[in-house]
């Protein structure tokens, strides 16, 4: 097993390595405050243990606008903070925990695999598995997604354990690992369905009526449902669908399409052709019977929380049923090769590599085409806006993965939390948690400078991805800066790597004294701010 971990972090490594994700840093709107989430709890624990975490939380997101437990729940931000507390907090030490996490998939895949088809199946597998665009691209971002998958593979495993043996330990572990997957991610709510599934698929219903089932229920519930019940709101607020049957339709062709591009169509005809095998044969040998329909129950689960719940439709929420359909797929495979005729035994090897081949071609040809992440200088920059014995002000306009990267970078440099960092885009503009609600908040070029005025902003950072502003605002607030006696003046630019576009960094043209009330006076969201005052 520790060698298909290694095998998994390797070809991990080698794609974090391509995507530079070790010195770029972060692309999306998300990988920020997945960061910086840790690194906040980190901070908590390192400077101002003992004090109102509550009220560090909302004095941390005044100085540094990008934490966001709250719309997600914190159990992973808990176990990101003891790497941050043991390694500095570096894009380095947070890309190589991200490789690791998510390579830990490759356990249940190796165990499953070795148990029903052997050691070369299994080593096959866990191949696959991190040849998977999902996979290879889970470990150049820095997502939360990669943690859950793992989370939710373990569950299973501790669910298959169970229902050959039923114990206590064995239900209260299965309660336990469900409340971790539920309180790292939304989506963790998977592992309530794993059960059923498999209950179905073996008809073992009277384990329903379990006293051990129902005491894990109530304590599993007793964990999560109490986080839930206050975050739900803001949760809701990254919703993009209406629940429905026309949604759930749609939740499912497309799902099915993800799968297919990661394994190919011949990987998912694969794992249907074992499935229904393994359903045939399920009398003859139960115990194998139900490791598999443990496996199955994985992705059934994972199909039916992501047609129910209308947030979004993107393939990364497929990434908890992937390594069950690699393990059927090679499953599938390896029982297509078995009725191959003797006469024809050496034909197998050859034909297991076009169909491994056939399932790894569209990871092959990610990592062929896939482009390094784009290094918009702010290691660099953010060093220069290490605040010194005064506090000031930084405005960090761009697009909102930008914008988070900077922050982030920013939040570490500054433990004692001296200074401060407005977004442009709460700043100038008004928007939901989405973006699909966009108004300008200033209709000329005065009143933007008027209000960089009356912050006592000093420094302002531009990120122009392809030379050009990322919003309305960003023009606006561009212009305002350019127009003679705007009291701002342009101190360096720098080249994006790895993208056409340029950063632009204005400082004061006079020393500023920092409005700290105003600056706090723009606040917190006001759900966020009911979840800290609750």
């Amino acid at each position: 097993m520790a060698l298909a971990f290694l095998i998994a972090a390797a070809i991990g490594a080698f794609a974090m390595i391509q995507a530079q994700s070790f010195s770029a840093g972060f692309s999306g709107a998300d990988e920020p405050s997945h960061f910086l989430n840790g690194y906040f709890i980190s901070s908590y624990l390192q400077h101002h243990f003992g004090s109102n975490p509550m009220a560090f939380a909302t004095d941390f997101y005044i100085h540094y606008p990008k934490i966001s437990i709250g719309h997600w729940p914190p159990a992973y931000y808990g176990l990101l903070s003891l790497n941050f507390l043991l390694f500095p907090a570096t894009y380095m030490s947070a890309f190589v925990w991200n490789v690791l996490v998510a390579a830990l998939p490759a356990f249940g895949i190796a165990a499953a695999l070795f148990r029903l088809a052997g050691r070369r199946a299994a080593l096959a597998g866990v191949v696959v598995f991190a040849l998977t665009p999902l996979a290879l691209e889970g470990q150049a971002l820095f997502m939360v997604d990669q943690p859950l998958a793992a989370t939710l593979v373990a569950a299973t495993a501790v669910w298959i354990a169970y229902a050959q043996r039923p114990t206590w330990g064995r239900a209260l572990a299965f309660a336990a690992i469900s409340a971790l997957a539920v309180l790292i991610k939304g989506n963790g709510w998977i592992a309530l369905f794993i059960p059923l599934y498999q209950i179905a698929l073996t008809g073992t219903w009277r384990r329903l009526l379990s006293l051990r089932l129902a005491v894990a229920a109530v304590l599993g519930a007793v964990l999560v449902v109490p986080w839930y019940l206050l975050t739900a709101k803001i949760a809701a607020d990254g919703f993009n669908y209406q629940a429905g049957i026309g949604y759930a339709m749609k939740a499912l062709a497309a799902n099915t399409v993800f799968l297919a591009d990661n394994i190919s169509w011949a990987g998912v005809a694969l794992a249907l052709y074992a499935g229904v095998a393994e359903f045939r044969a399920r009398q003859a040998a139960p115990l194998r019977w139900t490791i598999v329909s443990g496996v199955i129950s994985l992705v059934l689960a994972t199909f039916t929380l992501q047609s129910i719940v209308p947030v979004d439709i993107v393939d990364r929420y497929v990434a908890p049923a992937l390594p069950a359909v690699v393990v059927l797929a090679v499953l599938g495979a390896v029982r297509l090769l078995a009725l191959l005729p003797l006469a024809y035994g050496r034909w197998r090897l050859p034909a297991g590599a076009v169909l491994a081949l056939l399932m790894v071609w569209g990871g092959v040809h990610h990592l062929l085409q896939r482009v390094p992440k784009a290094d918009v200088g702010n290691l660099a920059i953010t060093e220069q806006l290490t605040p010194g014995a005064i506090p000031s002000v930084t405005v960090i306009d761009g697009r909102s993965g930008d914008e988070g990267a900077f922050i982030a970078t920013m939040a570490v440099h500054d433990p004692k939390l001296q200074s401060y960092v407005v977004r442009a885009s709460k700043l100038f503009a008004d928007s939901n948690f989405m973006g699909s609600k966009y108004a300008l908040k200033y209709q000329d070029q005065a009143s933007v400078v008027a209000e960089l005025r009356r912050l006592g902003v000093r420094n302002i950072v531009l990120i122009r991805a392809n030379h050009l502003s990322a919003f309305p605002h960003s023009e606006q607030l561009r212009q305002a800066l350019a127009q003679p006696g705007s009291g701002y003046r342009l101190s360096e630019r720098v080249d994006h790597r790895n993208r056409d576009g340029v950063t632009e960094v204005y400082v004061a043209v006079q020393p500023v004294t920092p409005n700290i009330p105003a600056v706090r006076a723009l606040g917190i969201p006001a759900k966020a701010n009911a979840l800290v005052k609750s």
